[in-house]
């Protein structure tokens, strides 16, 4: 229910207010990410989340400006969405990352985190393209934030821990060789083989 509250009240308040809430709620998921590993890689799950989401918005902040006056504002409303979705999702998530076996439950671990991320990336997308004034401008929208977002997320890989050891934060040097679609293309040629 708080979290229809927030979201219904999220249309009238302005952009700038809603960051704070939205740092908080990805920080939360960062954390519920990090409690399959414990210790240090929760708070680093919990710095690196608001990084991630931020961060691939400040890269496409350029083009979305282009595409639409009112980008900005429509981008940090649509990262709140998806921040107070995930924020929600936490709990529980939290509760699943310390009761699972360990590392055994890793692909489970990995598999309930997509699921939390596509239940508030619908539900974003969904209220974007109301906000949106035509479908083409939200599919462009989709597929520059998801090509940008891919890659930032390879880019402060690992989220989840299979070594089950903190991952050091963000190890950059390790994560600037190679690229998210090189390795997914990589990972489908396995599938295929």
């Amino acid at each position: 229910m708080k979290i229809a509250v927030a979201l219904h009240r999220d249309s009238d308040a302005p952009a700038r207010a809603l960051v704070l809430p939205a740092i908080a709620g990805s920080a939360a998921f960062g954390a519920a990410i990090g409690s399959f590993v414990g210790g240090r890689q929760i708070l680093y799950a919990a710095i690196k989340m608001p990084i991630f989401l931020f961060g691939t918005l400040a890269v496409c902040a350029a083009l979305f400006a282009i595409l639409t006056p009112r980008a900005i504002a429509t981008a940090v409303r649509t990262i709140f969405t998806t921040t107070m979705v995930l924020g929600a999702l936490a709990p529980p998530i939290f509760l699943a990352g310390v009761s699972l076996p360990k590392p055994a439950a890793y692909s489970h671990m990995v598999l309930i985190l997509t699921a939390a991320v596509a239940i508030a990336g619908a539900w974003s997308v969904a209220r974007l393209k109301a906000a949106l004034p035509s479908t083409g401008l939200w599919l462009a929208w989709i597929a520059i934030y998801a090509f940008v977002g891919a890659q930032m997320g390879w880019l402060l890989k690992p989220w989840v821990g299979y070594t089950m050891v903190a991952d050091r934060f963000i190890p950059l040097s390790q994560n600037l060789r190679g690229n998210f679609y090189e390795a997914a293309w990589g990972t489908l040629l396995n599938v295929v083989r």
